[in-house]
């Protein structure tokens, strides 16, 4: 009895994912990290992040490119059905440019660093309302990796994402326009 009205609540928020599809680009200026050496948020210091999310019914195809340094681009992606138990890979896709590179060696973030055509992370999908979904990912290793929160603005034109650390820090506060649907 209990799970049916569990479940019934949860329909009635109605399920629309596809809020969150189109073409993405990070608002530099307004995103910002962790200072590890002062424990205060300062300006991101990649270049560049832009995004494209689309949803087939309840499957998201994600992809993303992270433009590092002038030289340096990673481009990875993943494809998750919602609510799914099922963890799948957060892959590498591409580099562009020196793929031994430092920046993207392993590190407290992403333990296994950032190699061509291998996971940097498992992932699962969550997804609450139209305007707010949860990205939980784990290390390679199973350990936790962190928790990402996406939610839209009441307009949908912008799209807010915050990490957290396994402790429930903020470490990542990203915000993303809207470039296209």
């Amino acid at each position: 009895m209990i799970q049916n009205e569990v479940t019934a609540q949860a329909s009635d928020v109605g399920f629309d994912p596809a809020q969150f599809d189109g073409k993405w680009r990070m608002a530099r200026a307004a995103s910002t990290i962790l200072d590890p050496e002062t424990g205060e948020m300062k300006q991101e210091p990649i270049l560049d992040q832009w995004a494209e999310n689309r949803t087939d019914g309840d499957v998201i195809t994600y992809t993303i490119g992270v433009q590092i340094a002038e030289n340096l681009t990673v481009h990875m992606g993943y494809t998750v059905k919602i609510n799914d138990p099922q963890w799948v890979p957060y892959t590498v896709v591409k580099i562009d440019g020196d793929p031994d590179d430092p920046r993207i060696a392993p590190g407290d973030l992403l333990k296994g660093g950032m190699v061509l055509g291998q996971p940097i992370a498992w992932i699962k999908h969550v997804y609450v309302d139209p305007r707010t979904q949860f990205r939980i990912t784990k290390n390679l290793d199973g350990t936790a990796q962190y928790v990402l929160q996406r939610r839209l603005s009441e307009d949908f034109q912008m799209l807010y994402g915050h990490v957290l650390t396994p402790d429930g820090r903020l470490e990542i506060d990203k915000h993303f326009y809207r470039e296209s649907d």
